[in-house]
């Protein structure tokens, strides 16, 4: 049922009431004076034959909800529907309950301020999906079992957008639902089969991060015609230790403690979604009424060397401006906090030793085995061990610096030629690929 359906309903009721108050006083002649001469058939032209029950008209209705609530805005002739939903006193735009969010959140979980404010703005920001480019999912990681997981999504589906918990889920149904529904989709016990599991649909989570790309092609019909199937929705997954590396890069990241003897917090209430109804749907029309504004705007998030972070942080940033007020602060506070520059990848690593090593280094030009043997003398770094627990050969040294499009040439160094490499090779990858 829509807003409107639910406040018409609601003067229904009213006017139904104040007719059968008006007609008991009427029988006992106690009632004011000034309304004795009023007649009902004012609110209730007729009444159904043998039932008693006032026919409310359209008529009398629309006359009571001019009335009761004003209708027409006078700048944009638009239907007025806030005074409506929050009271005589509200302002022409609902206030977002975002700190009503925060500290529901705060009673159920043990979370540090910044994860609260980031789970809040990512909550709003879902509500609104499809004015964005790019959507993070929401990872909830575990060191290790009872650390409140299933509780934090709990208290998260509540506040949710068509949410739908599942502790498991095939590729297929990921894009069906979607169709059906574009729901919050909750996936708990993710560890159990996205780890090691099938990659087919870890390529399913990973495609609903950007909005053009979050789409799989089926053959369906008995014609097997290929048909596009969506994978847009927010997403939320919960595991015990870190999810694929591609999942976590697109998520932003909670990462969930467990509990101690003195910190404490309240209970879930049995029917915890049936009580924060009415909050999602104030999130709701707040989203409606910004929606324009925020599919206009988008917030570029200060840089902290992640290019990454940046655009899952986007949604949040934008949706934090649009509230106002102190959050614009707090979604940048939770954000450098949150963000981290993650460990380098081998090859990036590489890249990194390499422009350290020519730093200090006397010629433009070095033999490939000179080269792993300057590495190995790095006690802190991987070289010893990176190749399956055997130091790193120049075979695989050529191997990761092959997608950079660097290849060992052959040098001449003294009166003898040896594979190796020249300084200028490395030039543009450590412009684009490093700090």
């Amino acid at each position: 049922m829509t807003v409107e359906a639910r406040w018409k309903d609601t003067i229904r009721e009213n006017v139904e009431k104040e007719v059968k108050a008006l007609d008991a006083c009427r029988q006992t002649q106690d009632f004011p004076q000034d309304l004795r001469d009023h007649d009902t058939k004012d609110l209730a032209p007729s009444q159904e034959e043998g039932t008693g029950k006032p026919d409310i008209t359209a008529a009398s209705l629309q006359a009571t909800s001019d009335q009761e609530f004003p209708q027409k805005s006078s700048v944009s002739g638009k239907t007025n529907m806030t005074q409506a939903l929050f009271g005589a006193g509200a302002a022409a735009t609902p206030k977002v309950p975002a700190n009503e969010m925060a500290d529901l959140i705060k009673r159920h979980c043990v979370l540090t301020d910044h994860e609260v404010d980031a789970i809040v703005l990512w909550l709003i920001s879902s509500h609104q999906i499809n004015s964005f480019r790019i959507f993070p999912k929401l990872s909830l990681i575990s060191p290790e079992k009872r650390c409140g997981k299933t509780t934090t999504m709990e208290v998260v589906h509540s506040l949710s957008n068509e949410g739908v918990l599942a502790s498991n889920i095939s590729g297929a149904s990921i894009y069906r639902i979607t169709e059906q529904l574009q729901p919050t989709l909750f996936i708990d016990e993710a560890d159990t089969f996205l780890n090691n599991g099938d990659p087919q649909l870890v390529g399913l989570i990973n495609s609903s991060h950007t909005k053009a790309g979050a789409q799989v092609i089926r053959c369906v019909g008995n014609d097997y015609q290929a048909k596009p199937f969506s994978t847009w929705m927010p997403m939320v997954l919960a595991s015990i230790g870190e999810l694929p590396p591609t999942i976590m890069d697109r998520s932003i990241v909670i990462n969930l403690r467990r509990k101690k003897f003195h910190e404490h917090t309240e209970l879930i209430p049995v029917d915890l979604l049936g009580l924060q109804k009415p909050v999602r749907e104030q999130i709701q029309h707040w989203s409606k009424i910004n929606e324009p504004e925020i599919h206009a705007s988008s917030v570029k998030p200060p840089n902290v060397g992640n290019d990454r972070a940046a655009d899952n942080w986007s949604p949040l940033f934008t949706v934090a401006k649009a509230i106002g007020g102190v959050w614009t602060d707090r979604c940048e506070q939770a954000y450098r906090k949150l963000t981290t520059t993650s460990e380098l990848e081998l090859p990036t690593q590489l890249l990194m030793d390499i422009r350290d090593f020519f730093q200090g280094y006397g010629d433009t030009r070095i033999p490939s085995a000179t080269l792993v043997e300057e590495l190995y003398k790095d006690p802190t770094g991987p070289w010893q061990d990176c190749n399956n627990g055997r130091k790193l050969s120049p075979n695989q040294m050529a191997k990761l610096l092959n997608p950079y499009g660097i290849k060992p040439k052959t040098l001449r160094f003294d009166a003898t030629t040896k594979r190796g490499y020249e300084k200028d090779q490395f030039a543009d990858a450590f412009e684009r690929y490093l700090p």
